[in-house]
């Protein structure tokens, strides 16, 4: 039987608290032995239960094997304080300035999962003499409000800030079956329950409303092309909760970041998942690097010649909007041109800079200097 979400945490699993800049307590708890791993908090956090349920613990076996696993609650979930005035990226940010000042280590690798990825990449940017890489998976670093979608679709994700108002701590889980059948669509109804259990206890209707909010409000792509740290990038092929091509764009943001793209549909991949062992043996060459060998996320397939491939002022110009994640349209639009002829540019500068996809196509173009 699996583990229930309210089960106590191993005895090695220690929790402690800190206290942010705007005066909120926080939740913290560490595992392990090694160099330190700092996970940003993502929504629905939980330091009581991550190491028990189906749907997390394996991250914390796995890592803590051979590194030190320090993770937290946000403001306003899990075990920290359930009241907060400011819930934002920036606030979040400070959450991670406070948890990373307690862990009495000067340098460390950033995991960010989910909006994670937003926080441990504005971190990095702010503090970067801290962070040694960056391991991001499920990424993103725009929220729905800035994804350009259509006025009908946004009301449809604004709609569900007021249902989770209403309904998130409500006895019956049918709003928090409809949220885990994306987060878990594969996953057996036992583990269903089980993280049913945690997402109900871990933050109140009001909270996890104000939350969704600011996760449509997230817009970190300002700060992803600041990033000078190596960067992993992962992402499951099938997840409909956070859409691949999201990960795509944080990957083709940051310089020099390598992209894999995992197989499976669970947003949060059991272990008995087909992708676990593909993001297991990412992770664990990508840190090894770290300590020996070449820096990891340093090529991500780009040539080593001299000098770059020609492209034409058109050419580079619509690779800069592509850079800045823009759509087929939303670039059509902004250069005057008709979506076919942007179309047309976007084909002949991947096949300029030998890139198989557009990700690929913005890192080479970072690696050979023709972004600014």
């Amino acid at each position: 039987m699996p583990a229930r979400p309210d089960a106590a945490a191993p005895a090695s699993a220690e929790l402690r608290y800190c206290t942010t800049a705007d005066g909120v307590r926080l939740a913290m708890r560490s595992v392990g032995q090694g160099p330190l791993i700092l996970k940003a908090a993502n929504w629905l956090g939980n330091v009581q239960a991550d190491a028990q349920l189906r749907s997390s613990r394996h991250w914390v076996d796995h890592l803590s094997r051979t590194h030190s696993l320090l993770w937290y609650d946000a403001r306003g979930c899990g075990l920290s304080d359930r009241e907060a005035d400011d819930i934002s990226l920036d606030a979040w940010v400070r959450d991670l300035e406070a948890v990373a000042d307690a862990s009495g280590q000067q340098r460390f690798v950033l995991l960010g999962i989910s909006q994670g990825a937003a926080i441990a990449i504005r971190y990095a940017v702010r503090h970067p003499e801290r962070v040694r890489a960056l391991v991001l998976y499920a990424s993103f670093v725009r929220g729905v409000y800035h994804q350009g979608l259509s006025p009908k679709t946004q009301a449809v994700f604004t709609e569900m800030i007021r249902i989770a108002e209403l309904g998130w701590g409500h006895d019956a889980s049918s709003f928090r079956r409809l949220f885990s059948a994306h987060l878990l669509p594969a996953a057996p109804a036992d583990v269903l329950d089980d993280y049913d259990a945690l997402t109900r206890h871990s933050v109140s209707g009001p909270m996890a409303a104000r939350y969704m909010k600011a996760f449509y409000e997230v817009d970190a792509r300002i700060d992803a092309p600041q990033v000078r740290c190596p960067t992993l990038v992962m992402h499951v092929a099938g997840d409909t909760l956070i859409l691949p091509r999201e990960g795509e764009l944080v990957a083709s943001l940051i310089p020099g970041a390598r992209w894999v793209s995992v197989p499976g549909r669970n947003h949060l991949p059991l272990a008995t998942d087909p992708g676990w062992s593909t993001l297991c043996e990412e992770m664990e060459r990508f840190l090894g690097q770290l300590d020996g060998g070449a820096p990891g996320g340093a090529s991500n397939g780009a040539t080593a010649a001299a000098a770059p491939p020609p492209l034409t002022v058109r050419q580079r110009e619509v690779l800069a909007q592509v850079a800045r994640g823009l759509s087929d349209k939303e670039i059509a639009r902004a250069l005057d041109l008709s979506p076919r002829t942007v179309e047309m540019h976007v084909a002949r500068t991947l096949a300029a800079l030998g890139a198989r996809n557009r990700s690929e196509a913005v890192n080479r173009a970072h690696h050979w200097g023709l972004l600014p």
